[in-house]
């Protein structure tokens, strides 16, 4: 396995009764936060690309925050991100600094990498005649959210993966629909105590702590919260190490009676 200095990889196993059969077992590697720039350059998202394909994961689910500031490293992240594969796609959303930088050219520098934008949008993944829903929203701070795109033609018992830059978003979904949240943003404070608290400025969140970084249930949805890979301002980390999450989706086949 290709080594990428410091980067964390960081297993979840989620349990669906939602879940087909055929997609038991199915893995998804999810990463966010690149922040491709002067502390974050091109051979380390070389290295971080191989990092990844050789985690041989089904899926592979992006965060977005692809650059920092510059609109030349937009091109140049794209091109090594092309090489990204997994046998159900590659799918991201933007992130605030994307958007900030440049919105449109990231879209396009997206497509011709063969990324699929999950920005305010919806696919179906297909199995042996079964399916699972994935799709994203558009960024909190600097874009409009729509989700009914990824809701469109789907039914509560549906497995449903919703990827969001910020993991705010979290508080507005409608009750036990999504299955499984997965955003970015935060880096994990960046600057932590024990990776459990961080400054009010290291904290972009208006709940704070709740969602700083890892797991949190809530309601019926399994939010998960990526440091990211990359830093912003000073290229520092405090128990906040970079890191890639792998999930195990598994099917969850016990009667409904028998969970309680």
């Amino acid at each position: 396995m290709t080594k990428v200095e410091k980067i964390t990889l960081r297993k979840y196993r989620l349990v669906s009764q939602d879940l087909p059969a055929a997609f038991d077992g199915t893995t998804v590697a999810f990463l966010s936060d690149i922040h491709h720039s002067r502390s974050f350059p091109l051979r380390r998202v070389k290295e971080l690309v191989a990092l990844t394909n050789s985690l041989h994961a089904d899926l592979i689910l992006l965060g977005g925050d692809y650059v920092s500031h510059s609109r030349a490293h937009i091109p140049s992240f794209f091109r090594e991100a092309a090489a990204l594969t997994a046998p159900l796609g590659v799918y991201g959303v933007l992130g605030n600094h994307d958007r900030n930088t440049d919105t449109e050219l990231s879209e396009y520098c997206m497509r011709q990498a063969g990324i699929r934008s999950l920005d305010n949008k919806g696919y179906w993944l297909e199995k042996d005649g079964t399916r699972i829903r994935i799709g994203g929203v558009a960024d909190l701070t600097t874009a409009t959210q729509n989700l009914s795109p990824m809701l469109a033609e789907t039914r509560p018992n549906d497995f449903m993966v919703l990827v969001s830059h910020h993991p705010d978003y979290a508080e507005q979904l409608p009750f036990n629909l999504i299955d499984l949240m997965l955003c970015g943003h935060t880096h994990g404070g960046q600057v932590s105590l024990l990776g459990k608290w961080a400054p009010t400025g290291f904290t972009p969140s208006r709940f704070k702590l709740k969602y700083l970084t890892g797991v949190i249930k809530n309601a019926g949805t399994t939010v998960i919260v990526s440091n990211g890979i990359g830093t912003v301002g000073p290229p520092v980390r405090i128990w906040a190490a970079p890191q890639i999450w792998l999930i195990t989706l598994c099917a969850d086949r016990r009667p409904a009676a028998d969970l309680f």
